[in-house]
Formats: structure tokens, C-alpha cells, sequence
């Protein structure tokens, strides 16, 4: 069982449980006469995901408050999501180095041509590898970020890997960050506290994008009836996310006399997303099982749901459970130390056994479907906007790390000739 004891000193600003006043700061801005701080971010592939996301709103803030952000995708294509056109808008360029024999020399290459003050890593222990480059390549600030937990079972080979980098991560790193005591204990190291450099940043939530309603009825949509029960949940389709849990949780509940729909949002996989329809199938709810795939709506496609159901088994800080409690809309997720530290600090959760039946997580669902109903969006806001979760103070933490070190940027980086058109979004690959 992974770790759920949350040390109240992990968080700045820590709000009393279930909605007490935390102090938010004020939007931040940079400081006049401040130097920009120009910071590269790595991340393995963009996509759909959480990490992705969050970053792409604290954007905004964080070039108000004087960061140039450049970003580097490890992959060999700039793949979809709102991480680069975000960047490329607010004047950064996006480059594909992707891991090969000729990596080490491509991405020392860039580092020289970028002259960053800062290279922030979301890579958890391989990170170590680029921050040993940046290193070398004389970047002054040098940040490890940890987004989740990484208590699955490992290989030999893995544990090889993963302590190598961890050395390397150890000795290069100024900065390691988690988004939650959980991704530090289980992602760095159990003794995090013990080193000065270690720190809980928690992923703002812009809760303003999230208001914004879709232009779909989902009830509709999905041929629900009024008195029907909507289910959503939000993740990509991996192993992990247990999205195959959601049919048999539909053929429990209406053993109990509830109608429900399950509303499947976000990047399918094919091998996933049968096995989904096979469980549908095998639990004789195909008709109320309904896959959407991506969207960039998903706050209101939440703000019509009746509960939310997040059944993976592995997760940092996960936005799938953050998002629907910051509008108001109880949510059921395995007991994970990502999911206590929410729960520790807004209502609206409630939290079942990994290995609970499906006749555990329909009881818990209609405990979360209950709160929704008792649980006006604009009390939900306003709690939200006073937790430590909001944007601006995460976009506060972001700033002052950037800043701890004298900027050391050259001039403008140069344009790379590499510079191609694809699918209408400029970006580089090194050769």
C-alpha cells in the first residue's frame, strides 16, 4: 500500500482541511528591472496528459512573470495536446531530440544554442541524465520534477536504470520537486525531507478554463435519460487507469435500481479501448458505455456529470480527481497517496480500496453522486480558489524557483534551418 501520511509542513500556504483560507498571492508579475529568466522544459512525449496541461496554464502567468519558456519533447515528433502551440504562442520554440546513440551531443547542442538559465526536467529518474548534461553545459539552474508515484514492480534491468539516473539526479540536481509527498517518497527518495532541495510544488488548476461550458449537451449526446445517472471519467487509455473497471461498476449500480451511463474522455489506444468494450459487453452494458476520445472541453462536459469515477492505481496529484471536486462533483478514487492529499484539503472525495469490487466502488459512487447534488458549483469555486491548489500560487512557487539563481542567459537564441511545417505547427528536429 502506498504511503498516505501528508506531513502538514510538505505545503506552503497549507488551507485547514476541507476548505480552510489558505493565502493566495496575487497574479505574479516580474519584479521591475528583473532580468527574464529563459528555462528549457523537457518533457518525454506530448500528449493529452495532466502534466501537459497544467504546465500550458501556468504559462501565461509565468512569461508575465518574466520567464522565456522553450520546450523539448524526448520523442521523435512534436505529438498532440496543448503544451507546444502554448509555447510557441508566448514566443518559445518547440525541438524534438529524440533519445538515440546521438542524443548526449544533439541536446549539449541545443543547450549551447538555447543558453538557458534554467533546465526544468519532467522525466522522474532519467532526468538525472539531463540534468548531468545541463550540467556540463554550464546551466546554473537545474530542477528534477517528479509527477508520480512509481511504486509498480521493476524490473532488474529498471532498478539498474533507475538508480543510475538517481545517482546522477543526486549529485546534478539544484532543485527536485514532487507534486506531492507521495511522487517524492516513491519517485526520489524516502528520506526527501532530509535534503534541502526537495520541495512539494503542487500543479495549479486554472479553474477560470475550467469553467468554460461545451457546446454539447452530454446528455444528449450519450441518449441518457433524465433520471439516468452520468458517470465521466477522465484519463488516457493505459494500463493503469483501469478504465475497464467502469462497466462493471455500471452492472452494480443497476443491480441497486440506478440507471447509469459511463463517460469514458481522453487519447483512446486500441488494445485499451477493447478491452473496455469487451468488459462492457461481458457486463451487459455496452449501450451505456461511451468512449469520446480526447476533448477540450472537459470542464463542461464535468460540470454535467452526476459523479466522477477515477479508478487508476497509479498517479501523482491526479487533475482527474482535481478538476470535477474543484467544480463541485464527487468523485471515487483508489486510495493513493495523490488522492489523500486532495481529499486532506477538499471535500468531495471519496476514496475505495484498489482492490475494492465493483459493488464497493457503486456504493461509493452513489455517495459521490449525493454530494453533487448537495453541492452548489459556486461554494466549490469559491472553496477552490482559497486552497492551495489554485494557479497563482502555483505560478508563485514556479517563479521564485526560477529566480534563486543570477540570471546567466546570452542573447536571443537563433532560429534553428531545421525549422519545418507539420500539420500547421512550426517546430525543430535536431539531426
Amino acid at each position: 500500500m502506498s504511503e498516505s501520511v501528508v506531513d502538514h509542513d510538505d505545503v506552503r500556504d497549507r488551507p485547514d482541511a476541507h476548505g480552510g483560507g489558505a493565502i493566495v498571492p496575487p497574479p505574479a508579475v516580474a519584479p521591475p528591472g528583473a532580468a527574464r529568466r529563459r528555462v528549457l522544459r523537457v518533457v518525454g512525449e506530448l500528449n493529452f496528459g495532466g502534466t501537459e496541461t497544467r504546465t500550458a496554464e501556468l504559462l501565461p502567468r509565468l512569461v508575465r512573470g518574466g520567464t522565456e519558456m522553450h520546450l523539448v519533447t524526448l520523442s521523435d515528433h512534436v505529438g498532440p495536446g496543448p503544451l507546444a502551440g502554448a509555447v510557441e504562442r508566448h514566443g518559445g520554440s518547440v525541438t524534438a531530440v529524440p533519445l538515440g546513440a546521438r542524443f548526449p551531443v544533439r541536446f549539449h547542442r541545443l543547450l549551447r544554442q538555447l543558453r538557458p538559465d534554467v533546465v526544468h526536467v519532467d522525466c522522474a529518474n532519467f532526468s538525472g541524465v539531463l540534468l548531468a548534461l545541463a550540467a556540463v553545459a554550464g546551466v546554473p539552474g537545474r530542477v528534477a520534477h517528479f509527477r508520480g508515484d512509481d511504486n509498480a514492480p521493476r524490473s532488474l534491468r529498471r532498478r539498474i536504470l533507475r538508480w543510475l539516473g538517481g545517482r546522477l539526479l543526486r549529485t546534478f540536481a539544484t532543485d527536485v520537486l514532487g507534486v506531492s509527498p507521495g511522487s517524492l517518497t516513491y519517485g526520489f527518495h524516502r528520506a526527501w525531507r532530509d535534503d534541502p532541495r526537495c520541495q512539494v510544488v503542487l500543479n495549479g488548476l486554472d479553474l477560470d478554463r475550467l469553467r468554460q461550458p461545451s457546446g454539447d449537451d452530454l446528455r444528449a449526446v450519450i441518449g441518457a435519460g433524465v433520471t439516468d445517472v452520468v458517470c465521466v471519467s477522465v484519463g488516457r487509455a493505459s494500463p493503469e487507469k483501469r478504465r475497464w473497471l467502469l462497466p462493471p461498476i455500471l452492472a452494480a449500480l443497476h443491480d441497486r435500481g440506478v440507471t447509469a451511463h459511463a463517460v469514458l474522455v481522453g487519447p483512446g489506444d486500441p488494445a485499451d479501448d477493447a478491452r473496455v468494450r469487451a468488459a462492457a459487453d461481458a457486463a451487459g452494458v455496452t449501450d451505456r458505455v461511451h468512449l469520446l476520445g480526447p476533448r477540450d472541453d472537459v470542464g463542461g462536459l464535468l460540470a454535467q456529470a452526476d459523479l466522477v469515477v477515477h479508478p487508476s492505481s497509479l498517479e501523482g496529484l491526479p487533475g482527474g480527481v482535481l478538476e470535477p471536486v474543484a467544480l463541485g462533483i464527487g468523485t471515487v478514487a483508489c486510495d493513493l497517496p495523490g488522492v489523500r492529499f486532495i481529499d486532506e484539503r477538499l471535500p468531495g472525495v471519496v476514496i475505495v480500496d484498489p482492490g475494492a469490487s465493483a459493488a464497493d466502488w457503486a456504493e461509493a459512487a452513489l455517495v459521490a453522486a449525493a454530494y453533487t447534488a448537495a453541492t452548489t458549483p459556486s461554494a466549490a469555486g469559491e472553496r477552490f480558489a482559497h486552497s492551495a491548489f489554485a494557479i497563482d500560487a502555483a505560478a508563485e512557487t514556479h517563479l521564485a524557483i526560477y529566480r534563486r539563481r543570477p540570471a546567466a542567459s546570452g542573447p536571443e537564441p537563433k532560429e534553428s534551418d531545421d525549422r519545418a511545417d507539420h500539420g500547421g505547427r512550426a517546430w525543430t528536429t535536431t539531426r
